[in-house]
């Protein structure tokens, strides 16, 4: 009965250690920001292990609004992503979108995206918990217009989020814009840049800013193209993240690799992303992982689109 009895409080302290620490970092980022759970989108959902400027995986243009363009003969796409973290951690997110090309090479899409932290215990001055869970959560309402452009693709994204923690409640508004250039003075290296969240009216703009470029370093035929690039993204009073990434596409299967160096409140962290999918009959099945941060197990993700011809 020993060693069953020790798993459990290990359990339990670890658990009491997370949600006591959550409750500090959770009263610390209320105050610095203006509205609650920003720090929640730092994860990324829907992205698997491409780079935030340049990923088409997920239809939205939720990183990028110039991802959202739909190119070929299709006339829509819907989608659905959610990453969860350990139990420990206690994060969810997901995301449902869709988008529908209402002229030739000019795409709408709508976006709904929602991220939360439960198990966070309500306590005094000891370890015992009491009450209700103390809520922290935000939500993220998108809609985007995009168009292609040449060799080119550019979007524009208005955007409306709420978010909670315990008793407060606050709402902002925010426009962003992106472009991707497939290719540059005729060679196939693209470029892309977005920003997320920019509100520069708000008192407090929790904006960040991504910048991305990848080539082709393997081609055969029609079959195989392996691309490896580089990506940066910084947000305001937050941190710099750089990204170094390889993605490859082998007939229906696709496949993505990369190492995220991150500067976090003075904090550097490794984080490693995997990213495996499937395009079928018009389907696009994939999941994704990303090393956990602090020691935390990895986190895991899940996507699925939906070509409408």
């Amino acid at each position: 009965m020993t060693a069953p009895q020790r798993a459990g409080n290990v359990n339990y302290m670890s658990r009491f250690i997370f949600a006591a620490a959550s409750w500090l970092l959770l009263a610390g980022t209320a105050a610095a920001q203006g509205v609650p759970g920003r720090d929640l989108l730092d994860f990324p959902l829907g992205l698997l292990a491409e780079a935030p400027a340049l990923s088409r995986q997920m239809t939205g243009g939720f990183w990028n609004p110039a991802a959202s363009v739909i190119n070929g003969p299709s006339r829509g796409a819907i989608g659905f992503a959610g990453l969860t973290t350990p139990q420990d951690q206690g994060v969810s997110l997901e995301t449902l979108s869709g988008s529908y090309v209402f002229r030739p090479q000019w795409t709408a899409s709508l976006s709904f995206a929602q991220a939360s932290v439960s198990d966070i215990l309500r306590t005094d001055t000891d370890p015992q918990s009491h009450g209700n869970e103390i809520p922290y959560s935000t939500t993220v309402a998108s809609a985007v217009v995009s168009a292609a452009r040449g060799p080119a693709n550019v979007g524009l994204a208005a955007r409306y989020r709420w978010g909670t923690v315990d008793a407060d409640h606050a709402r902002s508004l925010s426009v962003d814009a992106g472009a991707i250039v497939d290719r540059i003075l005729g060679t196939p290296l693209r470029l892309a840049a977005s920003t997320f969240l920019f509100s520069p009216w708000a008192k407090d703009n929790e904006a960040t800013y991504f910048a991305a470029a990848d080539i082709p370093v393997l081609r055969r035929d029609s079959t195989l193209l392996v691309r490896a690039g580089y990506s940066v993204s910084h947000s305001n009073d937050r941190g710099h993240d750089e990204y170094a990434f390889g993605t490859a596409r082998y007939r229906q299967f696709d496949a993505s690799v990369g190492v995220s160096q991150a500067i976090i409140f003075g904090n550097r962290n490794e984080r490693w992303r995997l990213g495996l999918g499937l395009h079928y009959a018009g389907y696009n099945i994939a999941i994704g992982r990303e090393d956990g941060a602090a020691g935390f197990p990895p986190s895991y993700q899940f996507l699925l689109t939906r070509v409408l011809p």
